[in-house]
């Protein structure tokens, strides 16, 4: 179904460091959603700018007009005239038409049109024009069972958008930190969202922020017990929400650039098929990961990977959306991209990284317990650098030609030997070079379909 271009004349069918705990493998306790619980072993958590905060960062059946309960499709009435007509299906909600009491209804061909499967219209995003605002998402879940949202600023004369995840860690343990993924919207002041900058090249975009409540990776879908209590972890299926109204408003966008920072870097990775696929095959789609970087399970290890995917839900999430093609859910970060890539191969992909990122180390460092690989039932210690810069190194040789990639080495002394932490929403987006190119530079690359490597 062709998608209409304005949220607000769309009439469908007539009518978006650190404290080091011990780890060890989930305990093995069902889902809280079917009344049991998961135990998870490993926990970071971090506040909204990514950096780390006291522990290791890092539709159902509608109604018809008669009221009766209707379905994605009718079958015959069983009823005929003398003359062996068949009577008209019932009306209601799914048949493609019109009726009394429904505001749309598009057959539920496409869940990204703007009308919903309960044949109401989704809202439209009214706000002032280059002007920040926060929209609170019905359906949506924060981990404590808040309703989430996102932010947005539209330029109206623009084409194209910018959604942006934010970062903050991740939550798989009792001891996490629940506060830091509870923390308000507030528009962020610069780096990629500064729009005076005439260096930047999203400057004139639409832009949307999606803060991070979720402790997820922006990659979950499962209510797990911890700490005491029910988490609700949503971040995927809360993108799901979210993109029922994005797709609508920007129906005739030209660009759609999805990136973030950290657990948002990770965020963009994970959701990249989702997002591609919602928007369909108009818009050019562009992914930059800033910080979050899809290395494999020789870095991450395997231990870790299944803590995330039994707390989380990822086997219902990203794994079920990558198939065979994540034949190791083990060594899923790598798998996803592969997946991607091979689902869309014109995503334009680009990923920032330090070599020594101390962080995003630190944060692996639950699968490397007393210094040991695959280990989660010892004291975490932090990955080696080397280690994590033979990841990266590894990852760009196996995506040369297809993914932009921007390192920052441990030669680097005036960025502290590679140890840094993202750069995207901060003043250092404008100050960081390699090699004589800025990062804002590098982004603008990206953005233009140039595979180009810096640093490394």
């Amino acid at each position: 179904m062709t998608r209409l271009a304005s949220p607000v004349a769309r009439v469908l069918c007539g009518a978006t460091i650190l404290v080091v705990q011990g780890c060890g493998e989930p305990s093995g306790t069902p889902d809280a959603s079917s009344s049991d619980t998961d135990t998870a072993a490993t926990s970071t958590s971090t506040g909204s700018s990514g950096e780390a905060s006291g522990q290791v960062p890092t539709e159902g059946a509608t109604t018809g007009e008669d009221g009766s309960g209707g379905s994605g499709s009718h079958g015959q009435d069983s009823n005929s005239s003398s003359t062996g007509a068949i009577d008209p299906p019932p009306p209601g909600c799914g048949n493609g038409t019109v009726e009394p009491g429904e505001a749309c209804d598009d057959g539920n061909d496409d869940e990204f049109d703007g009308c919903l499967a309960d044949c109401t219209e989704v809202p439209a995003i009214d706000v002032p024009p280059l002007e920040w605002k926060y929209v609170p998402v019905p359906g949506t879940q924060c981990m404590n069972g808040d309703t989430a949202g996102f932010g947005i600023s539209l330029n109206p004369d623009s084409k194209n958008v910018m959604i942006y995840l934010e970062g903050g860690g991740a939550c798989f343990n009792d001891v996490c930190d629940f506060s830091a993924f509870n923390i308000p919207f507030i528009p962020p002041p610069d780096g990629i969202f500064n729009r005076a900058n005439p260096g930047n090249p999203v400057a004139d975009w639409s832009m949307i922020y999606v803060p991070y409540c979720t402790g997820d990776i922006h990659g979950g879908d499962k209510d797990t017990m911890l700490g005491g209590q029910v988490r609700h972890f949503r971040g995927y299926t809360n993108i799901t929400k979210y993109l029922q109204q994005w797709v609508p408003t920007f129906a005739d966008a030209e660009n759609v650039l999805l990136t973030g920072i950290s657990a948002g870097g990770f965020g963009a990775g994970l959701n990249a098929v989702q997002v591609a696929d919602a928007f369909g095959p108009g818009p050019q789609m562009i992914v930059i990961d800033d910080s979050g970087p899809p290395v494999g399970n020789q870095v991450i290890p395997p231990c870790l990977q299944q803590t995330f995917r039994a707390v989380w839900g990822l086997d219902q999430t990203i794994l079920a959306e990558c198939g065979g093609d994540c034949s190791d859910p083990d060594d899923f970060a790598t798998g996803v991209l592969a997946h991607t890539l091979k689902k869309h191969p014109d995503i334009r992909f680009g990923l920032f990284s330090n070599t020594a990122d101390t962080i995003i180390r630190a944060f692996m460092s639950f699968g490397w317990g007393n210094g040991e690989h695959d280990n989660c039932g010892g004291v975490p210690l932090i990955v080696p650098a080397d280690v994590y810069e033979d990841g990266l190194l590894s990852l760009r040789a196996d995506y040369e030609d297809t993914a932009a990639t921007y390192y920052i080495g441990q030669t680097q002394v005036l960025y502290n030997f590679g140890q840094g932490h993202t750069v995207l929403r901060s003043p250092t987006f404008w100050t960081t070079a390699v090699d004589g190119v800025q990062v804002s530079e590098w982004v603008g690359q990206v953005i233009a379909g140039e595979v180009t490597h810096v640093g490394p």
